[in-house]
């Protein structure tokens, strides 16, 4: 296991340390799962078609879900764009 104290950037980024990226054989464009609670985040690699299919049906639900309601990209990037001011 390891740990590593990570700063947030301004735009909300944070950087995977190298050593890390190493032992995981993360590459650029991989996608990770990211969980979040309360004060606990969890970053995952999707590595196998299991998850990433159980990823994708759950994302999948989600994007159905905003496409009823017609929300826009806009819509999103306003709506962070108004949380990130207070």
């Amino acid at each position: 296991m390891h740990a590593s104290i990570i700063k947030v950037s301004s735009k909300g980024q944070i950087v995977i340390p190298a050593a890390w990226r190493k032992s995981m054989d993360l590459k650029e464009g991989e996608e990770l799962l990211a969980i979040g609670d309360g004060d606990t985040l969890v970053i995952k690699k999707i590595g196998s078609s299991t998850l990433k299919q159980e990823f994708d049906e759950t994302t999948s639900k989600i994007r159905e879900r905003i496409q009823k309601m017609d929300i826009t990209r806009d819509d999103v990037k306003e709506a962070v764009k108004k949380a990130r001011e207070n």
